[in-house]
């Protein structure tokens, strides 16, 4: 028994069913089939005379909406297992351990598989979260940064703008000592 009635049940169904709606609105919006070439996507009849940062940007567009892509199709998986559960009697109990799994957690996530409790450790958000890379990086050598630490204060070109706006421009009479108007 999951412990929800069925008024609780009824609105956990809505929520996943608007959900689905959202997912499958974003399928019928996209209507590329992911099986076009960049030139395709950028209307270009050859990539030679584009810089090679434009196909970067390209390709990056690509994966992103690719990734976006399957993030979705995993919500939809999650979505429709859900609501199998729900048809089976089984919605609302942890995978794990097979209690019940709180309201406000169902309400906040209604596809969700697992109790807080059980949750999967890469599922829960803590703040101690370093990204695997690091795992393998070595230390900088000791002694780095210390140049950069002696140079605190003077230009490095962070505000360049600033200190060139000062100096005024070619038109500006501040500089030149002319007058460049067209009134003269």
């Amino acid at each position: 028994m999951n412990g929800l009635n069925e008024k609780q049940l009824r609105h956990l169904k809505e929520l996943l069913l608007a959900e689905k709606h959202d997912i499958d609105r974003h399928f019928l919006l996209d209507i590329g089939d992911g099986e076009t070439s960049i030139m395709d996507d950028t209307g270009e009849l050859s990539s030679y005379d584009n810089h090679p940062a434009d196909l970067g940007t390209e390709t990056f567009e690509r994966e992103r909406d690719a990734a976006i892509d399957d993030r979705y199709k995993e919500r939809r998986a999650d979505v429709e297992r859900a609501l199998a559960k729900m048809e089976d009697g089984t919605y609302g109990l942890c995978e794990i351990s097979g209690e019940p799994i709180g309201y406000e957690r169902l309400e906040a996530l209604p596809a969700v598989r697992y109790s807080i409790a059980h949750a999967p450790a890469e599922a829960i958000a803590d703040g101690d979260y370093r990204p695997v890379e690091e795992d393998v990086m070595t230390p900088p050598p000791s002694g780095a940064g210390e140049h950069r630490q002696r140079q605190a204060g003077r230009f490095d070109d962070a505000d360049a703008w600033k200190t060139l706006e000062e100096y005024g421009n070619a038109s500006d009479t501040r500089t030149t000592g002319t007058d460049t108007s067209a009134d003269r």
